[in-house]
């Protein structure tokens, strides 16, 4: 089974977005959509875990020059974990072969428009918490 996720809504795209309070603030709560996914992807755990094949987005969009989330590796197989805009086709693995996602994959490379853009010196683990900034 492949599992793939893209955090994709980096472009401030419309989609459901719950929020809570916290210290006087609304914070948008940042799941996975269900409204937004691959054709074969399947979200569990309360939209915090991707299984299937395909990619999904958030419910929350980077609207901002910076950003940072964080992904724990629950299992090894092919994955991948990026930022793509509305015009990615999530439905096809792997992403980040098109101008319009951007995937650190499970090998450790980091690809956009099908090129390799940097490789991590490090193997990624099972249980590794990996941070995107």
């Amino acid at each position: 089974m492949e599992c793939l996720l893209c955090i994709r809504r980096c472009f401030g795209l419309s989609g459901h977005t719950s929020y809570s309070l916290v210290k006087d603030q609304l914070i948008p709560k940042v799941v996975l959509d269900t409204t937004t996914m691959g054709n074969d992807v399947v979200i569990v755990k309360k939209g915090h875990r991707i299984c299937g094949t395909g990619g999904a987005i958030t419910t929350a969009p980077i609207v901002q020059n910076k950003a940072y989330f964080e992904v724990k590796v629950q299992q090894t197989g092919i994955w991948g974990i990026g930022l793509a805009t509305s015009n990615a086709n999530l439905s096809t693995v792997p992403l980040g072969i098109d101008s319009q996602s951007w995937v650190l994959r499970q090998d450790g490379n980091i690809v956009n428009e099908n090129q390799i853009i940097h490789s991590l010196t490090e193997e990624i683990q099972e249980s590794d918490v990996i941070g995107i900034t």
